[in-house]
């Protein structure tokens, strides 16, 4: 194998906020994660990546008070 290739980064994303999406939505954290990488493209996925980011605000609004 070459050293030439180079390593896919993978995001890290707020797993409490992932859970809250699979139970809310009923799908499997895979699927969520493929959703917010942009590797799937469905209405699912669109209003997965607006809740996941609206989760996001919410949740380091409240570790910041």
């Amino acid at each position: 194998m070459s050293k030439d290739k180079q390593k896919k980064n993978y995001n890290k994303y707020v797993s409490v906020v992932v859970n809250r999406l699979k139970d809310k939505y009923g799908l499997s954290t895979q699927f969520i994660h493929q959703s917010l990488r942009g590797d799937r493209v469905s209405e699912t996925s669109e209003k997965i990546v607006a809740d996941y980011k609206i989760l996001v605000k919410e949740v380091e609004k409240a570790l910041l008070k």
